[in-house]
């Protein structure tokens, strides 16, 4: 168990030590030759955490600016980011992230000290984020979107020295706090807090970075209480970008689309740090817009894409999607909610060369901790994929013993790519790290193949008179329906029961009723998991910006109707 702690509410960082995996006539596993990076299946036993062992890649970069640096100098004049009409290459972008680093140094960054940056996404978030990292110290994306009062939170725990911003976000800043200087992307380039001025800085000494630094700390929503910061080191970062590019077989640079929030874990991890790690180009759209996305990866030859469902069911409901040239896109990834069958068997249609590529991961996990094998999607659209080479995932059943295959528990994870706790809050680590483990809070069960399938929430689980009903599973039954177009489950108090279920649906044409498809799913699932009370129509489901359901909206509404009609809908 972790016990150890230090004042900034992480776990102390243990001792090191290595073994090598060997095959049944002990001799180590082979190798595979990815670019620059020797990546080998002889893996090390380290322990960075306090009763924490965790297999990890014995070759690797020491740090995720060192494996920058390498995407640097293995190719200077290819492109690294087109930002709207700015195209910067490899050798451009060192420098300045170099000159800025200087400037952050200047400006009293230290070792370890917390930089705040607001930006959407545009060429200075890659910049300030690469460059606080060079200097040493530790950068925190704030989304664009939130609160004043969120984002005084964030600032008051991470008691950040300086901040990144634009003007018109400026005021969610908190007035008192630690800050001691803020720069903004706009306005007057010649003031003195433009952030281009911190690239006219004198050369300063670099630190030499170690893997089990902290390089980002994302504020994870706080659904069930003030956001908690997640900490991620260069460990995380690198093993996230190994394992995307040793999974996906990735051995050239991609043409990465950077359409969610670069300040997202989702974003940043997955998108823009596995995109330079391969030699790739990011390019970069400040918000989604199916047209613009559809013109874009024609345009600019996308290869590489990350986006959660809605934004591929936006773009193949696109009555001129044919009119777009879409061959070049090679990875489709996506995550955080259910594909529709029917958008898969689309793409398939629409671009050929396209690997769906389903991914199942948290803010703690770095982004992600499954990969699903591309040619598997279409026979097994509900699963998230096989467990990460590094990573042990463990299915764990209300008594706390692993459970067996089929069989629902609580996801436990370990691996090189999960967080080593949270910043400032150690009550928060020692409930969520158990014998090196997060304890996700996903219910999810594996089949005797190894797939691994994510249920539901814990919290979201619908106890219906002493039957579980998981959401995910009603909702992925309801997607097979071709007039079904999205979906989402929760649970209702019911005084006899426990609770019910209510369903609601977003149907594609009009003329769909309950009752069509109540028969749909008793030939498809169990009867008690079938919604007692429906909404059906053409209203959108709401999900945040990542997204995700917002089940506890659709729970108020869910709770108003019922208020209104005691008659089942």
């Amino acid at each position: 168990m972790i016990s150890k702690f230090n004042e900034n509410g992480l776990p102390i960082t243990g001792a090191f030590s290595a073994s090598v995996n060997r095959d049944e006539r002990g001799r180590p596993l082979g190798t595979f030759q990815h670019g620059r990076w020797h990546v080998t299946e002889s893996v090390n036993r380290s322990v960075p955490l306090e009763g924490r062992v965790y297999r990890a890649y014995e070759r690797r970069p020491a740090s995720y600016d060192a494996m920058f640096r390498a995407s640097v100098a293995n190719g200077p004049d290819r492109e690294a980011v087109v930002c709207g009409g700015r195209r910067v290459r490899y050798a451009e972008l060192d420098r300045i992230v170099e000159q800025t680093a200087f400037g952050f140094i200047a400006s009293g960054l230290r070792r370890g000290d917390r930089v705040a940056i607001m930006l959407d996404n545009r060429l200075e978030y890659v910049v300030a984020v690469l460059a606080c990292v060079r200097a040493g110290g530790i950068a925190i994306p704030l989304g664009t979107r939130l609160g004043q009062s969120e984002v005084s939170h964030v600032v008051g725990d991470a008691a950040p020295i300086l901040a990144v911003t634009a003007t018109e976000w400026l005021p969610k800043f908190p007035k008192q706090s630690s800050l001691r200087r803020t720069f903004i992307v706009d306005g007057d380039s010649a003031s003195k807090d433009h952030f281009d001025q911190l690239q006219k800085a004198t050369e300063a000494t670099l630190p030499v970075l170690d893997c089990d630094e902290v390089m980002m700390i994302f504020y994870t929503s706080g659904t069930t209480g003030k956001p908690k910061g997640a900490c991620l080191t260069h460990m995380n970062f690198v093993h996230t970008c190994l394992h995307y590019l040793y999974a996906l077989a990735i051995d050239e640079p991609q043409r990465g689309l950077l359409v969610v929030p670069a300040t997202h874990i989702a974003g940043f991890g997955p998108l823009a740090s596995v995109t330079l790690a391969s030699g790739g180009t990011i390019v970069m759209a400040r918000e989604f817009n199916a047209d613009q996305v559809l013109d874009l990866i024609g345009l600019e030859r996308i290869t590489y894409a990350v986006l959660v469902p809605s934004m591929y069911q936006l773009l193949v409901m696109k009555s001129s999607v044919r009119d777009y040239d879409i061959s070049c896109w090679k990875y489709g990834i996506y995550g955080g909610a259910i594909m529709p069958p029917a958008t898969i068997e689309r793409f398939s249609e629409l671009a050929p060369n396209l690997r769906m590529i389903n991914a199942y991961g948290a803010t703690e996990t770095c982004a992600v901790c499954t990969i699903m094998p591309s040619e598997l999607t279409r026979s097994a659209p509900t699963s998230v994929g096989f467990s990460l080479e590094c990573d042990d995932i463990v299915v764990v059943e209300e008594a706390g013993n692993p459970a067996a295959d089929g069989e629902h528990g609580e996801l436990w994870i370990r691996g090189p790519n999960v967080s080593p706790g949270y910043w400032n809050n150690p009550e928060a680590t020692k409930q969520a790290f158990v014998d090196g483990f997060w304890k996700s809070g996903d219910v999810g069960k594996r089949d005797s193949s190894g797939l691994l399938y994510v249920n539901d929430r814990l919290k979201d689980m619908i106890n219906r008179g002493g039957f579980k009903v998981f959401s995910a599973e009603v909702e992925n039954a309801l997607l097979t329906h071709p007039n079904v177009e999205d979906c989402a489950v929760v649970g209702v108090p019911d005084l006899v029961l426990g609770e019910k279920t209510f369903a609601f649906v977003k149907q594609r044409n009009n003329g769909l009723n309950r009752d069509e498809l109540r028969q749909y799913l008793f030939e498809r699932i169990a009867d008690y998991k079938v919604p007692d009370f429906w909404i059906i129509g053409e209203h959108p489901v709401p999900r945040n910006q990542n997204g995700k359901i917002q089940k506890a909206e659709l729970r108020k509404m869910a709770n108003s109707c019922l208020a209104q009609s005691q008659t089942e809908m």
